[in-house]
C-alpha cells in the first residue's frame, strides 16, 4: 500500500479546504428600514394625476457629477391615458431624460435619468440595494427598506441618515437581514416534526394536538408556526410570479 493511502490527510491549521480557497468571505448583512412616509416627487406626481401605477425593476446611479438616478420602471395605465402621459412628461423633463416602450396593452417600460436624492447616493457609498423604493410614492407601512453589508461603511452611512432627505428620517428598525422566504428556528423545527408525524399526509397519520404536544406548545401557537412558515415557503416559489400577473 502506498506511503500517501496509509497516512490521513492533514490541514495545515487555520487554513481553508481547498474547494474554499478563493472564494469571497461571507458578509453578514444588515437591514434599515425607514419610516413610511408620503414621498413628493415630480415623476409620482405625474403617474398619479394620470392614474398610473408604477413598479420599479431596476435602478442605478450614473458616473456623472452632480450624480443623476437612472431607473426602469414597469408603468401601468388605461391605453387612452397614454399619449397624456407623454406630454405630461414632455413638460416636466429635458428631451433625452426620459424614454417610453410598450411591453403590452396597457403597460409601459419608461427609462428615466433624474437627479440622484441624497439617500440614493448614500446607500450607494455603503454598498447597499433597496428592497422597497421611497419614491414610487406609496404609502408603504414598511417604509424605505435598504440591504447593507455590515462593516465600516455602514456605520459612516448610519451616522448620515439625519441629513438624509428632508428632516430627520430616524430609524424604524435596524436588525440582521433575512431573506422573507427564510424560516425561523422555530419555524424550521415545528415543519419538521409536523412532517415527521404525517401531519401533512393524506389522510394525516397524527393531527395537530399531535404536533403541539410534541412541540411543548398550544394548537394555536403551533397552527400559527405552521401557517407562518408554510407561507414563507409557498411565498419563496410564487412571489414573483404573482406580484407579475397583478400588476396594474
Amino acid at each position: 500500500m502506498p506511503r500517501d493511502a496509509r497516512r490521513p490527510h492533514r490541514r495545515s491549521r487555520g487554513r481553508p479546504p481547498a474547494w474554499a480557497r478563493g472564494l469571497s468571505p461571507v458578509v453578514p448583512l444588515l437591514e434599515v428600514r425607514l419610516p413610511a412616509r408620503r414621498a413628493s416627487h415630480p415623476l409620482t406626481e405625474i403617474l398619479h394625476r394620470e392614474g398610473a401605477e408604477a413598479r420599479l425593476i431596476a435602478c442605478r446611479l450614473v458616473e456623472r457629477h452632480p450624480r443623476r438616478l437612472l431607473r426602469w420602471l414597469d408603468v401601468s395605465l388605461p391605453t387612452e391615458r397614454r399619449e397624456h402621459l407623454v406630454r405630461a412628461l414632455q413638460r416636466r423633463l429635458r428631451p433625452g431624460e426620459f424614454a417610453l416602450a410598450p411591453l403590452e396593452r396597457g403597460r409601459l417600460l419608461l427609462r428615466i435619468v433624474e437627479p440622484a436624492p441624497a439617500g440614493c447616493t448614500a446607500t450607494h457609498r455603503a454598498g447597499g440595494i433597496c428592497v422597497s423604493c421611497p419614491l414610487l410614492g406609496r404609502d408603504e407601512a414598511e417604509g424605505w427598506r435598504i440591504v447593507l453589508p455590515r462593516g465600516p461603511r455602514t456605520h459612516a452611512f448610519l451616522r448620515s441618515l439625519p441629513s438624509v432627505g428632508a428632516g430627520r428620517p430616524g430609524i424604524a428598525r435596524l436588525k440582521p437581514y433575512r431573506s422573507p422566504s427564510t424560516l425561523t428556528r422555530r419555524q424550521d423545527r415545528a415543519l419538521r416534526v409536523a412532517y415527521d408525524l404525517g401531519y401533512f399526509d393524506y389522510p394525516r397519520r397524527n393531527s395537530l394536538g399531535d404536533v403541539a404536544r410534541a412541540l411543548g406548545s398550544g394548537r394555536s401557537a403551533t397552527l400559527e408556526i405552521l401557517r407562518r412558515a408554510t407561507s414563507k415557503l409557498a411565498g419563496g416559489r410564487y412571489r414573483e410570479e404573482l406580484r407579475a400577473r397583478t400588476v396594474r
